[in-house]
């Protein structure tokens, strides 16, 4: 998948006493301005690209939307600084289905090795974030984003569009909030891991909704937070 843009620009840089001028990249930031029946409902800071994804996925996972059939009509207008997308919606009723399996501990590595080597935008600029989701066995989609709620979004975006249903395990390079819990349990996800740490709500919301919650995936070892009887 496409990264996020990049733009170069000139700066500045004090070493050893001396200052001199260099080219660097930075990320392209925008703001989406979400319209639903032409009422402004969000703005999201996010890195330009895949704003269908981003839409899609902002109006599930804040129940707006139960399928993408539930929006009838969109537009997206891009401006110098800003989108803004422009939503009509119904609002299917559909029963949230909770099937839990188990997950072998080893294959997490092997996913989150792959997820992190994708990270081609934070390696030249070290602006992003980057998650990805997977049924279990492999990679499905990942994202490159300046949010890490964005990269979330827009993962449950192109999952919805492309109904895929088999998401098991969401990845995350960031640290995990209760948002980032929340979302996972929106959109019927049983494993939440990150190379980096979790929060005491993120840790008692994974608790209460059956999630299994994992933090610190670094070299051969993790911490589990919750629900340890899901791994093997």
């Amino acid at each position: 998948m496409n990264g996020p843009i990049l733009k170069e620009i000139e700066i500045f840089r004090f070493n050893n006493g001396n200052v001199f001028s260099l080219k660097d990249l930075v990320v392209v930031e925008r703001v989406l301005n979400i319209f639903i029946e032409d009422s402004l409902v969000e703005s999201i800071t996010y890195s330009s690209g895949f704003e269908k994804e981003l839409l899609f996925g902002y109006l599930y996972l804040e129940k707006l939307i139960e399928s993408k059939k539930d929006v009838f009509d969109f537009k997206i207008v891009e401006g110098s600084h800003s989108t803004n997308c422009y939503a009509k919606i119904s609002k299917s009723k559909t029963n949230e289905i909770h099937s839990q399996s188990k997950i072998k501990a080893s294959q997490l590595f092997y996913l989150m090795k792959e997820l992190l080597s994708k990270s081609f935008t934070f390696a030249r600029t070290g602006g992003t974030h980057i998650s990805g989701i997977s049924g279990g066995e492999k990679l499905i989609a990942y994202f490159e984003d300046i949010s890490r709620r964005s990269t979330i979004q827009k993962l449950v975006g192109f999952a919805l569009l492309n109904s895929i249903l088999d998401v098991k395990i969401l990845l995350t390079s960031g640290r995990i909030s209760l948002g980032t819990v929340q979302f996972a349990k929106r959109a019927n996800i049983q494993f939440v891991v990150s190379q980096s740490a979790v929060t005491d709500l993120a840790e008692q919301s994974a608790n209460d909704n059956g999630i299994t919650l994992i933090g610190f995936l670094r070299g051969n070892r993790f911490n589990i937070y919750s629900h340890p009887e899901f791994l093997y």
